[in-house]
Formats: C-alpha cells, sequence, structure tokens
C-alpha cells in the first residue's frame, strides 16, 4: 500500500522525476490474464504528481527511455 500511495506523493513532493513499482503479488486492478509481476512505470507531470507512462506484465518487453534507456520483461526481475 505505501509504494502505491505513499511513495509516489512524497517522491513527487522531492521533484523525483520517474518512479517505477513491480507488484510480484496479486494486486487489486490486475487484469484478466495478466501475469506477474507487473512494471508500472511512471513520469512527474506538469502538476507536480505522476503519470502513468508503462504497464507491462511478465512475459511483455518495454524500452523505458526516462531516466536512461532500459529494456526489460518485468518477467527476468524475479529469480
Amino acid at each position: 500500500m505505501q509504494d502505491a500511495m505513499v511513495k509516489p506523493v512524497l517522491y513527487a513532493a522531492a521533484e523525483i522525476p520517474n518512479y517505477w513499482r513491480v507488484e510480484i503479488n496479486p494486486f487489486k486492478g490486475q487484469l484478466t490474464d495478466e501475469k506477474l509481476p507487473v512494471l508500472f512505470a511512471h513520469a512527474l507531470g506538469p502538476e507536480d504528481a505522476y503519470e502513468r507512462t508503462h504497464r507491462v506484465a511478465a512475459g511483455d518487453t518495454v524500452t523505458l527511455r526516462s531516466p536512461f534507456e532500459f529494456t526489460v520483461d518485468p518477467a527476468s526481475l524475479m529469480p
């Protein structure tokens, strides 16, 4: 709960430009047939609040470009 609700507010107030969260356990709002882990990438928007830029489930690959270029399949983040 802290990772989804508290940290984004604190990090945005500190003007941290990007916030990434990885859900490794089933969660409220998980899509049907969405495989874990799920990566949520956010960027700080003009209202000083995070806006989601990517939602990527295990088995899919994404290239994030901010704050640096990084290509990942969330499945590779787990042992």
